[in-house]
């Protein structure tokens, strides 16, 4: 009988990848396009992009031409972009192959694909932290179908956008960092990987305390120098990167950015972050309900302002589970010091994330939470957790290509 190679051992499990990644192929890209508001062009990244290509950081944009989010420059029809610029960066190849054809939309598509696979990747080692034998194979895509198709991720690929690409190439980052924190636990790898989700959304950056704070706990220079290392050469390159637009490092230029509507107004009032905004953004982000319908085949729907995150995936409450069980355990602390700290700047936030399905915003701490919910599952979930898994998809897929919008009465929302 011959013996078995190191390579025939990874068959099954490339087999298996290669069926999670043909699956959520098939998922985000055979879906047709879901719609967005003709008055917007969710789309200056790929015109970043192409400034980049040409040696410019500001866009030209044609008199007449759509300018909100964007930040006037000394130089007239010149803007720059409010955004950190990592999105743009990632965009550049595939716009100087394609041109034109390139938008946000596929790019996010094409993200949301790499995000599952590098959560399935996570899922196969997480079994030493959760202390639980490896997942069988049901388990494994049980967790991979709820990541993909469950929880906001399936929403921020379908409708693409710099918010949504930024969302979901923050949530990259985060998930690398998980997946090297659930294996080899190297601090200049978690390093190199916080600093993508630093150069696309740094508020996400907090969302990967739960692989930071165990460094911290271990006071080895050694790691903690490793782990600092690009974090900082990253804060510089934007520092840098706001000083050659702004003149100063520390100015990302949002104050001036081109707002319309009721984004302006409370931006001038109360400015970009502030305490007058916790209870609406609580509201939106983990109260706000599914609302009655008077038209279409579905009684209810949702309201594109938000929906209460564990409502939008009801799987998420065995985050709970897990901090009522396992309080005691570090990684579990962690991980819930993670989501708090990152829910400090998104309810100071001036908005609650508008057009989405559910709180888009929990992109920025959701590799955290699906730590807590493997955690709560275990490696080996109960029907009970296979059945809220099964209801998250079904309500995800519904509402994001069903889209049953549905207005909540301005009376029954806190006021802003």
């Amino acid at each position: 009988m011959p013996a078995t190679t190191p390579d025939d051992s990874l068959r099954p499990e490339r087999r298996i990848r290669l069926a999670v990644g043909l699956c959520s192929l098939v998922i985000y890209f055979a879906a047709p396009a879901l719609p967005r508001p003709a008055t917007h062009d969710f789309d200056h990244f790929p015109k970043l992009a192409r400034s980049f290509l040409s040696g410019r950081i500001a866009i030209t944009v044609p008199p007449g031409g759509y300018v909100n989010e964007l930040i006037p420059s000394s130089s007239p029809g010149n803007y720059y972009c409010a955004y950190p610029p990592l999105p743009a960066v990632f965009m550049m190849p595939f716009i100087a192959l394609f041109g034109v054809a390139v938008d946000c939309q596929t790019i996010s598509r094409m993200v949301g694909v790499l995000n599952v696979l590098i959560f399935d990747a996570a899922v196969c080692r997480c079994s030493s932290a959760v202390g639980r034998p490896a997942p069988n194979i049901a388990a494994r895509l049980a967790f991979d179908a709820l990541f993909a198709c469950g929880t906001a991720t399936l929403h921020v690929s379908q409708v693409g956008g710099d918010w949504h690409l930024a969302h979901a190439l923050a949530l990259t980052g985060s998930l690398l960092a998980l997946r090297e924190f659930l294996d080899k636990n190297r601090p200049l790898h978690i390093g190199l990987f916080i600093s993508l989700v630093l150069l696309t959304r740094p508020t996400a950056a907090i969302g990967c305390l739960f692989c930071i704070l165990p460094v911290l706990r271990n006071r080895k220079l050694a790691g903690l120098t490793q782990l600092a290392a690009i974090p900082v050469f990253a804060a510089l390159m934007l520092g840098g990167y706001n000083a050659a637009r702004f003149g100063s490092p520390f100015d990302f230029g949002y104050h001036r950015m081109n707002l319309t509507g009721g984004g302006l107004e409370l931006m001038k009032q109360y400015g970009q972050f502030h305490p007058h905004f916790i209870a609406h953004n609580f509201f939106w982000f983990f109260l706000a309900p599914p609302w009655i319908r008077t038209k279409g085949l579905l009684p209810i729907g949702f309201d594109p302002r938000g929906m209460s995150f564990f409502l939008a995936t009801p799987a998420m409450f065995y985050g709970i589970v897990a901090i009522a069980r396992r309080w005691k355990d570090r990684a579990v602390n962690d991980a819930t010091i993670s989501i708090a700290a990152t829910l400090v700047p998104l309810l100071l936030y001036f908005n609650a994330g508008y057009w989405q399905f559910g709180h888009r915003f929990s992109m920025d701490y959701l590799a955290a939470a699906m730590l807590l919910v493997l955690f709560g599952m275990t490696t080996r979930p109960s029907r009970l957790a296979l059945a809220l898994i099964a209801v998250s998809v079904v309500i995800q897929l519904t509402g994001v290509f069903a889209l049953p919008t549905s207005w909540i009465p301005d009376t029954w929302t806190p006021a802003l």
